[in-house]
């Protein structure tokens, strides 16, 4: 059934999911699939992205032998149900085999490599890893130092295994993936009963710059994100998708993997680094014209980057849905996606506690630009007042308060008990809830937003106060602990500033000590010695003579953002429209968006800065409007 409207949605939810989807695990999924389709091609990869190179093709049928191998080769290393296999890896046709082999034997862990040693050893601590992974040189440079790094702190583990590569590396001491598969008979030597409850995954939370945190992904969570998810995306044996996403994150594992490969359709790995790599940024649209994929999906600074490459003379019409993600993407950005490719843009929203996708777009349906969509199947999601951990009211459309969600596409909860305290909220009492809704506590998402009248959310801003830098999210505390270091400030805070490229950068307001005569510049510089991840160090460190304080002697960190963004916009203006324009920004709490700037500009303005300046503020996720007093 096509979703292309609230009522479609709860039309599917009449039957139970269980009669949908028979399978109780992931494995058992793939497994039917590649029965059903054993010809059909379920990845096709290429190494270095160019338009013309040969692409290193995988079936159905090979695909499910190499999965049966794999969970045997784990468990033939001692994983059982409760342990990890944790993987350094980057996108490529062996990650889903480990993957997705590591659930049926154990639990698989896919960790960014990107975080600092002392994260990487202490999520493998968390998950209890049995068996690490990591990338051969050949595959993915770079990598094998740290897991060299890491292996040293952890001699519990029972073996590290080379992915990639040539069979024979005297200079690495560990196994081989490929050659050990091949030694694993291609059926199952052991049988697991797995239930839907049971842990598939451990996934990370976070970017590369915040305290991660592991989320437990339940075989029942993942059946129930793939279908839904393939639901709104159209997706079937037919379809052909380009996954450029990493695999330790849920955009490159569930939504470009597992969906499409539940159905049975072609799944494109542009390389490893995939759309982190400029040869495949350069030659997107030649890769499209060749591989006529149906679903292109990128965060948006990928597509900002996509927009940048000409389309002239390329065949894009295989495409039926863009799909964007990670964070928001400006609407006039969206606008011109649609433009460029002459398909629809399905902006939606998810988060590792949905096991990915739980809001979009519909595939049939409207796309409202600058919305997040509607709620997937059997996903529950109120917008609500909220104090000390109980929904005080449901509020009708039109009011904004947290987005709070429930269901069969919710995780297990966190690793750490600790961590889940805080995470969710208690209902009402007197709650009225769907039929098939078992009800209990919501998940509050961090996000602030409000409902329309036909069920379409739109967010407006964090109720948390993680900065979402290109798809990344950047703790605050990361950087305020750093600043509040520095011998000189007496009080410090981090926020996100507007940015057309990247949706936000991270800023530092700091209050000085009495009589300290430190600049911005030397502040910063001590940052960027002390922060270890460059994407967290601040652009900007701006000297307040007081910080705004909530009445309890909080700082006030809505009025810092409304600053950051005030600062950014008139420095925008400014460059655009000459210093003989005076110009005047006001950015506030608004009613409807949450935040929204006002630029007015006094005095004659020339029609191509005008034109200019409407340009560049439309590639802000801020919504905004600009006016023009001529006298």
């Amino acid at each position: 059934m096509a979703i292309r409207n609230l009522a479609d949605v709860e039309a599917l939810e009449s039957v139970p999911f269980e009669e949908r989807v028979t399978a109780t695990s992931v494995f058992e999924l793939l497994q039917g699939v590649c029965t059903r389709h054993p010809d059909r091609l379920a990845m096709r990869f290429l190494r270095e992205g160019l338009p013309d190179e040969p692409s290193r093709d995988v079936t159905y049928a090979a695909f499910g032998r190499q999965l049966v191998q794999a969970a045997n080769l784990f468990r033939a290393l001692g994983v059982g149900p409760h342990d990890a296999v944790s993987m350094l890896l980057p996108v490529a046709p062996e990650t889903f085999v480990a993957l997705f082999g590591a659930q049926y034997a154990g639990v698989a862990n896919p960790i960014n490599f990107l975080l600092e040693k002392e994260h990487i050893v202490g999520l493998l601590r968390s998950a209890g890893a049995k068996v690490l992974l990591g990338p051969d040189p050949e595959l993915f440079p770079g990598v094998w130092a740290k897991v060299e790094a890491v292996r040293a702190e952890l001699p519990g583990l029972a073996a590290v295994i080379r992915v990639g590569g040539p069979v024979e590396r005297p200079e690495i001491d560990a196994l081989h993936f490929e050659t050990e598969l091949a030694r694993q008979p291609g059926t199952l030597a052991f049988r697991r009963d797995i239930k839907r409850d049971d842990v598939a995954s451990l996934f990370h939370t976070g970017g590369t710059t915040s305290a991660p945190k592991l989320a437990r992904h339940t075989h029942g969570g993942l059946l129930v994100q793939s279908w839904t998810n393939a639901e709104v995306m159209l997706t079937g044996p037919e379809q052909t998708w380009f996954n450029g996403l990493p695999p330790f994150h849920v955009g490159g594992a569930t939504l470009s993997a597992l969906v499409p490969f539940g159905q049975g359709a072609t799944v494109v790995i542009l390389t490893a680094a995939g759309y982190r790599s400029p040869v495949v940024v350069k030659n997107l649209w030649a890769l499209v014209h060749r591989f006529k994929p149906t679903v292109l999906g990128m965060v948006p600074t990928s597509w900002g980057a996509a927009l940048n490459v000409p389309t002239d003379g390329f065949d894009l019409s295989s495409i039926k849905i863009c799909q964007s993600g990670g964070s928001a993407i400006a609407p006039e950005v969206a606008k011109a996606v649609t433009e460029a490719v002459g398909a629809p843009l399905m902006e939606g929203w998810g988060m590792t506690e949905v096991h990915g996708m739980g809001l979009m777009n519909p595939g049939l349906g409207e796309c409202r630009l600058g919305s997040i969509g509607l709620r997937v199947p059997y996903l529950e999601l109120v917008v609500a007042d909220v104090a000390d951990g109980v929904v005080q009211r449901v509020l009708p459309p039109g009011e904004i308060g947290h987005v709070l969600v429930r269901g069969r596409q919710l995780f297990g909860g966190y690793a750490d008990e600790a961590h889940n305290r805080g995470a969710w909220v208690e209902p009402m009492a007197d709650e009225a809830r769907p039929a098939w809704s078992p009800g209990g506590p919501w998940l509050d998402t961090g996000d602030l937003g409000r409902l329309d009248a036909d069920g379409y959310v739109w967010l407006t801003g964090r109720a948390k106060d993680i900065i979402i830098r290109g798809g990344h999210n950047i703790d605050p505390q990361v950087i305020e602990e750093v600043l509040h270091a520095h011998p000189d400030v007496e009080s410090a805070a981090a926020v996100g500033r507007p940015d057309g490229y990247a949706g936000e950068l991270p800023v530092g307001f700091v209050q000085l000590k009495a009589d300290a005569a430190v600049s911005p510049a030397e502040i910063q510089d001590f940052a960027r010695q002390r922060i270890a991840e460059r994407a967290a160090v601040p652009v900007e460190i701006i000297i307040l003579r007081l910080m705004p304080l909530t009445a309890v002697g909080k700082i006030f960190k809505p009025q810092l953002r409304h600053l950051a963004a005030q600062m950014t916009l008139e420095r925008l203006a400014r460059a655009l429209v000459g210093d003989g324009v005076p110009v005047q920004v006001e950015v506030g709490a608004h009613p409807q968006h949450g935040s929204f700037a006002s630029i007015r500009l006094t005095g004659p303005v020339g029609a191509r800065q005008l034109e200019d300046l409407r340009a560049s503020l439309a590639k802000l996720q801020l919504r905004h409007e600009v006016l023009v007093d001529a006298n």
